[in-house]
């Protein structure tokens, strides 16, 4: 999904000591996305991307029975976390968003 003149450092953002990719300050018009609370129904997916834990807010790529979506866990100062997650789609669509997401073109 890089463009031509694009290299990987312009799209996702490295910090030395970090391994997992942080996702890049929202873009002008960039998509937004639909959160919700996760379904009470016990979630036996696999996380298949993550960005990093450095930061306040963390993202999954997940994905279950055919289906993938995004998780978002937002960390407070007290220890408390709130858990979003986007609607089910294909992997294709999901890992399309997911690299939407960590260009800043999604939040």
């Amino acid at each position: 999904m890089l463009g031509s003149r694009e290299k990987a450092s312009d799209v996702v953002e490295i910090i030395t000591g970090c391994i997992s990719p942080h996702v890049r300050e929202r873009r002008e018009g960039h998509m937004r996305l639909v959160w919700h609370e996760p379904s009470k129904v016990q979630d036996r997916a696999r996380v298949v991307a993550w960005s990093c834990h450095c930061r306040s807010i963390v993202y999954e790529l997940r994905r279950m029975g055919g289906q993938s979506y995004i998780r978002r866990t937002e960390y407070d100062n007290d220890g408390g976390e709130r858990v979003l997650e986007t609607y089910r789609w294909s992997y294709k669509k999901a890992a399309e968003v997911w690299a939407a997401l960590l260009q800043g073109q999604a939040v």
